[in-house]
């Protein structure tokens, strides 16, 4: 029996991360700005030591966490 609150992975293909003065920019996922991306446009970034990147939807400004 699964847990019920195992989580799916849903893939929303491949993207190209292009350069922007001296960074680089990727574009979200129109389901994902559709959806949970709410009036705010902010996202908390998360890097895990297996180099996955993590994006969060911040709902408000109390949810934002400062990298130190």
């Amino acid at each position: 029996m699964k847990h019920q609150t195992e989580e799916k992975t849903l893939n929303l293909g491949v993207r190209k991360v292009s350069p922007m003065n001296f960074s680089k920019i990727v574009t979200l996922p129109k389901p994902f700005t559709d959806n949970w991306l709410i009036k705010t446009n902010e996202v908390q970034m998360s890097l895990t030591h297996d180099g996955r990147l993590t994006l969060t939807p911040v709902k408000t400004k109390k949810e934002m966490k400062v990298v130190e």
